[in-house]
C-alpha cells in the first residue's frame, strides 16, 4: 500500500466493478480450458504417428496442456480472490452505511472522512433528561466511530492480503499453491478487554465477515467468538459449546482426583469442574425453554459464566441479572435458572396484557468473579471493598452494549442487580452504557449520586429494599439508592396483585427472598423486565408511581443504540 486507506476510499469502492472483472476473467478462463481440451484431443488423434517428430510434437502438446492448465488454475485463484475482495468490501461499505443510519437516527451525520457531527441540543430544563440525551449522543458517537474504524481496519487488512494472494497467483513460475478463499480477519484487539465500546468493534468485525468466514471463525477459532460481546448470541453459543467440550475432559479428571470432599488447596479446581457440570446439566434441560451459553471462563479464582433463559437475539425485552456476594456457577446457576423460568413467564404475561407480542429473555450474568466468603474482610477481593466492582464494571457495560450492537433492532433492556451486584452496576452505569430500566435490590449502597449520573431517563432507576433485610441499612458502599432524588422506591412487602381482588403478593423477609415466587418484589422485577412501569407497586408509604416518561422528541430519536463518549469523534448466588 502506498498510503493508509480511509473512509473516503471505502465509499469510493465499487464491488460491482470487481465482480465484472471476475465475470470476464471466468470467460477467458473457460477459453483457456477449451484450448487445453483441444490440445488434448489433438494429441489423442496423433497417436498413430511414430518417430522423432511425433515424440517431439507429443512433448510440445503435453507442455502446452500443462501450461494452459497452470494458467487456468491461476486465473481461477485470481477470480476467487477478487470475488472475496468484492464480498469483503461490500461488507465494509455496509458498515459505513450502518454508521450513517445510526448517526441519522440521532439527527447527526458523518462527513466524507468519518467525522461525526452532532447537532446542538437545547436544554430541556430537566437536568436528568439533558444528561440522558447527552448519554445517548455519546453512545452514538462511540458506535459510529467503531463501525467506521472497523471498516477501515478490515479494508486495509483485506488490501494487504489480496495483494499477497494475487502476487502468489501470477508471479510464481510453478502452479500456485494459493488458497482460493481469503483468510478470516482476526477480531479487533480492543474488543476483547472489557471496554464498554469494544462490543461495538466486535459487532462491526462480525458484520464484515461473510457467512463462510463466520462458520470458519466459530469452528477454527471459537476463542475469537465465544467470549466477545457484540456478536449474536447464537453464534457465541456455538463457539462456547466447542470451548466447553475442550474443558469437559480435564474437568472430569479433576473431579476424580479431588474426590467428593476436596482438600482446601484443591477447592478452586473442584469448583471449576463442578461449574462445568452445572452448565452441562443446564444446557441438557428439555423443558421447552431456549438456553444459550454466552461465556465460560475457568481461568480465574472464580468461574465466570453467562447463560440465558430465552433467546437473546429475538427477544424484544432483555433483562440481565447481576449476582452478588458468593455467587458461583456451580452453586447458583441451577437455582437462578429455575427462578427465572417462572419470572420470564410472569413478564410475558405482563407484556401480553398490553398487546405486546415481543418475547422476553433473561441473561444470568455471572460474568465477574464475585467476592467469596473465603476472601475475608481485608483483601482487595473482600465484599467490604469495591475493588472487584470497579474492576469488572466495564465488562457489564460491554455485555449490555453488545446485546443491542449485535442486533438490527434494539431491545428494551433492564438490569436486575442484587446486593454486591448493585455496586458493580452503579459503576457500570457511569460508563459508555445504554439502559432502559434498572432495579437495585438489597443494595449495600451505590456510587451513584443521581439518576443523571447514570445517564438514565427520569423514572428509570428503581430500588427495592425489604424492611427486614439488614443489608440496605449498612450504606457500606456509598449512598443508600433510596435517597437518590427521582428514584422509584418499589415495594417488597405484601400487596394486592394489580387487576386481582383476592390475590395477595407475599412479603420478602430475608436478603435472599427478592426473587421468590409470589412475592411483591418478584412481581415488580418482572414489570421492569416487561417494560411496564404502570404495573410497578410502590413501597408502602410512598405515593403512587407515575409512568416513566420518554425522552424529549426535540432531542432526537432514541433508538436504543446510542450513548457516552465524545461529542465529535474521528475514526482513522444470593448475597
Amino acid at each position: 500500500m502506498s498510503r493508509q486507506l480511509g473512509v473516503r476510499d471505502i465509499r469510493a469502492f465499487r464491488p460491482a466493478l470487481v465482480l465484472e472483472v471476475v465475470h470476464r476473467l471466468e470467460i477467458q478462463r473457460r477459453r483457456v480450458m477449451g484450448a487445453a481440451d483441444a490440445a488434448l484431443r489433438a494429441r489423442a488423434a496423433g497417436r498413430e504417428w511414430r518417430g522423432r517428430a511425433a515424440t517431439s510434437a507429443s512433448q510440445a502438446q503435453s507442455g502446452a496442456v500443462a501450461l494452459l492448465g497452470d494458467v487456468s488454475a491461476r486465473m481461477g485463484v485470481t477470480a476467487s480472490v477478487l470475488r472475496g475482495l468484492a464480498a469483503r468490501m461490500e461488507a465494509c461499505l455496509e458498515l459505513v452505511h450502518r454508521a450513517e443510519r445510526i448517526a441519522r437516527d440521532r439527527g447527526a451525520w458523518t462527513d466524507a472522512d468519518g467525522l461525526v457531527q452532532v447537532p446542538h441540543r437545547f436544554p430541556t430544563g430537566d437536568p436528568t433528561m439533558d444528561a440522558h440525551v447527552g448519554r445517548l449522543d455519546a453512545l452514538m458517537v462511540n458506535e459510529v466511530g467503531r463501525c467506521l474504524g472497523e471498516a477501515v481496519r478490515v479494508a486495509a487488512e483485506t488490501d494487504v492480503e489480496v495483494q499477497r494472494r494475487l502476487h502468489g497467483a501470477v508471479a510464481d513460475p510453478v502452479a500456485p499453491a494459493v488458497p482460493d478463499e481469503l483468510g478470516v480477519v482476526p477480531p479487533p484487539p480492543e474488543g476483547g478487554v472489557g471496554r464498554p465500546d469494544g462490543a461495538f468493534a466486535n459487532a462491526a468485525w462480525w458484520r464484515s465477515l461473510t457467512v463462510s468466514e463466520r462458520r470458519r471463525a466459530i469452528t477454527q477459532h471459537p476463542d475469537w467468538v465465544g467470549p466477545r460481546d457484540g456478536i449474536p448470541a447464537w453464534d457465541r453459543h456455538q463457539a462456547n459449546l466447542i470451548l466447553l467440550a475442550r474443558l469437559r475432559g480435564p474437568a472430569r479428571e479433576a473431579l476424580r482426583r479431588a474426590g467428593s470432599i476436596p482438600q482446601r488447596t484443591a477447592i478452586p479446581t473442584w469448583e471449576r469442574a463442578k461449574s462445568i457440570e452445572a452448565i452441562d446439566a443446564l444446557l441438557a434441560k428439555r423443558d421447552g425453554v431456549t438456553r444459550q451459553l454466552l461465556l465460560i471462563d475457568v481461568s480465574g479464582l472464580v468461574v465466570r459464566a453467562i447463560t440465558t433463559v430465552g433467546d437473546i437475539d429475538r427477544a424484544g425485552h432483555v433483562a440481565t441479572y447481576v449476582g452478588g456476594f458468593s455467587t458461583r456457577p456451580e452453586r447458583d446457576l441451577r437455582d437462578y435458572d429455575d427462578r427465572f423460568v417462572g419470572m420470564r413467564r410472569l413478564a410475558l404475561t405482563q407484556t401480553r396484557e398490553e398487546g405486546d407480542d415481543g418475547d422476553v429473555a433473561i441473561a444470568i450474568w455471572l460474568g465477574y468473579p464475585a467476592p467469596q466468603g473465603r476472601d475475608g474482610g481485608f483483601s482487595s477481593r473482600s465484599v467490604l471493598r469495591d475493588d472487584t466492582a470497579r474492576a469488572w464494571a466495564d465488562d457489564l457495560a460491554s455485555f449490555t452494549n453488545g446485546i443491542d450492537a449485535s442486533r438490527d433492532a434494539p431491545a428494551h433492556q433492564a438490569l436486575w442487580a442484587h446486593s454486591y451486584g448493585s455496586v458493580v452496576t452503579g459503576f457500570a452505569l457511569q460508563q459508555v452504557m445504554r439502559m432502559d430500566d434498572v432495579a437495585l435490590f438489597g443494595s449495600p449502597g451505590t456510587s451513584l449520586g443521581s439518576v443523571a449520573q447514570a445517564g438514565l431517563k427520569p423514572g428509570a432507576l428503581n430500588v427495592l429494599a425489604a424492611p427486614t433485610d439488614p443489608v440496605p441499612m449498612t450504606d457500606w458502599h456509598g449512598l443508600d439508592p433510596r435517597e437518590i432524588p427521582g428514584v422509584a422506591a418499589l415495594g417488597a412487602t405484601a400487596a394486592l396483585k394489580p387487576g386481582a381482588t383476592n390475590v395477595v403478593l407475599r412479603e420478602s423477609f430475608l436478603h435472599g427472598d427478592y426473587l421468590d415466587e409470589g412475592t411483591t418484589s418478584e412481581y415488580n422485577l418482572a414489570a421492569i423486565a416487561a417494560g411496564r412501569p404502570d404495573q410497578r407497586l410502590p413501597a408502602q408509604g410512598d405515593r403512587p408511581l407515575a409512568p416513566t416518561p420518554g425522552p424529549d422528541p426535540a432531542a432526537g430519536a432514541v433508538t436504543g443504540r446510542e450513548q457516552p463518549g465524545r461529542p465529535v469523534a474521528r475514526t482513522d448466588n444470593v448475597s
